[in-house]
């Protein structure tokens, strides 16, 4: 079976193709165009033709209903495009299969229409401010306007984040230039075609192309078609794209980043202990570690019925049976000599000093957990690494995080309620900017501050007519007594 892994316009015609087998009970063939930077500048222009005859003028409630039929489609267990994302994407990325199918159900429920409404709520007094002015509260009225093409840079280490970006444009109305990353260019074609089950025209104004990343014959065209860029992926794709991009074009990146857990003595009783130990493992093993939101430390609090050293112990003992449920995708050489050489390095140490322990899978790099007897915070090299730092007292040491403000993402938090706000201002002052529950890390919410920024507001331009003019002008009226 033949399976695109683009989406344009059908003004938009492609003839060469490279192709990848995935193997199965039935073979799939993945077809990748070749593109040159003359299809670039053709797919862009189409999806910004279509976006003005047709999107342009849609009010955003007829948008987010749009969006919710498909995503209906989606929560069905027998929809064709689902079951062929279930079955695909673990060949195509190597997470389990399980996973994948339990969180990408959670997943599309996050854009539901009562979710999608209480997302434009959070950043707009008056969503329909997109359609046309509206009455501010100084006096006066403003609309906003979203940019007429974004193009988007996808990461492909974790399914679905194409979508948020694909569906924050729609409801500002933009066309979008989508390129995927070859590690996972499948979904959002698939969201793509869902859109067009509902609506031909919306789904016209989306162009999803992979390529490979630097290709500045590729990328140099669909930034100049863009009046905004947004970029996921690696520090090092942000660099390498920021010089590109002019200064008057908005730029949004969504880089490296660390997140982390802090547990609190009080939730180290008998009656929580292995339950958060378990939500944490879930926190660690989704994805493999691969999303900016999983944690890499975690700081666990002297005092309570079991001490950091056994919540180390057990946390290992945990992914061990994790890992036989649901196990790790299969990593590079160089990512399994990564773990070896962090796990080489803590065992010389706990010679050595006897301040550290290692606990790691017994025949491959399927997980390892570092335990530091003195405070400390460390990134990991992922794939279910986690490091694991015994503390006198989380206020006190959440300073430890502070060096590393810019890189700081979410922190999963479980302490007692009346530790929660001052808990919350601490880190908040020291660069994080989503705190959670634990078990819920990979989960964010509707309406959350990605980076600490806002979604739609920072890519939209307002303009505002001042509360004079409507009076002054009622001058030129010729009925006007």
């Amino acid at each position: 079976m033949e399976i695109s892994v683009f989406h344009v316009p059908k003004s938009v015609e492609l003839t060469d193709f490279n192709e990848q087998i995935i193997h199965g009970a039935t073979d799939y063939v993945l077809k990748y165009p070749i593109l040159t930077n003359e299809k670039i500048k053709e797919a862009a222009n189409a999806v910004q033709v279509n976006r003005d005859q047709y999107l342009a003028a849609l009010p955003v409630y007829e948008i987010v209903k749009k969006i919710d039929l498909a995503i209906q489609k989606w929560l069905d267990p027998e929809y064709p495009l689902r079951k062929l994302a279930e079955k695909l994407i673990p060949s195509i990325t190597g997470y389990d299969a399980e996973m994948v199918r339990l969180e990408l159900k959670r997943y599309m429920r996050t854009f539901r229409k009562k979710e999608l409404l209480r997302f434009l709520d959070e950043e707009f007094d008056q969503p329909a401010m997109l359609d046309d002015f509206h009455p501010r509260k100084s006096g006066g009225m403003s609309r906003a306007y979203g940019p007429r093409t974004i193009f988007h840079i996808f990461s492909g280490n974790v399914p679905g984040v194409q979508i948020w970006s694909l569906v924050m444009g729609l409801l500002l109305k933009s066309a979008n230039l989508g390129k995927t990353s070859t590690s996972e260019p499948l979904l959002p074609v698939l969201f793509a075609k869902s859109l067009a089950e509902v609506d031909e025209r919306l789904a016209e104004t989306i162009a999803i192309l992979p390529w490979k990343g630097g290709k500045d014959n590729l990328e140099e065209p669909a930034i100049e078609s863009a009046d905004a860029i947004i970029v996921y992926g690696s520090n090092e794709t942000v660099q390498n794209v920021r010089p590109k991009v002019p200064s008057y074009k908005k730029f949004l990146t969504y880089g490296h980043k660390i997140s982390f857990a802090m547990i609190g003595k009080e939730v180290l009783t008998p009656d929580h202990y292995y339950e958060t130990i378990y939500k944490l493992v879930e926190d660690i093993a989704i994805y493999d570690q691969q999303s900016c939101l999983s944690p890499q430390t975690v700081f666990v609090e002297k005092g309570g019925a079991i001490n950091p050293k056994q919540f180390a112990q057990m946390l290992a003992a945990e992914l061990e049976r994790y890992q036989k449920k649901r196990p790790r995708a299969k990593v590079s050489d160089e990512e399994a000599m990564t773990i070896q050489k962090l796990r080489n390095r803590y065992q010389l140490e706990a010679i050595q000093h006897g301040k550290v322990l290692v606990y790691a899978s017994p025949t491959d790099t399927s997980w390892t957990v570092i335990y530091h007897d003195v405070p400390g915070f460390e990134g990991s090299p992922l794939n279910r690494s986690i490091h694991v730092f015994s503390s006198e007292n989380l206020e006190k040491d959440s300073v430890l995080i502070k060096p590393f403000e810019q890189y700081i993402q979410s922190c999963g938090l479980a302490v007692k309620p009346n530790r929660l706000f001052k808990m919350a201002s601490l880190l908040g002052s020291y660069g994080v900017n989503r705190i959670c529950s634990i078990g819920e890390m990979n989960r964010a919410k509707p309406g959350w501050h990605h980076d600490g920024g806002f979604n739609l507001l920072d890519l939209v331009r307002i303009t505002d007519i001042e509360r004079n003019v409507e009076h002054d002008l009622e001058c030129y009226d010729p009925d006007v007594e």
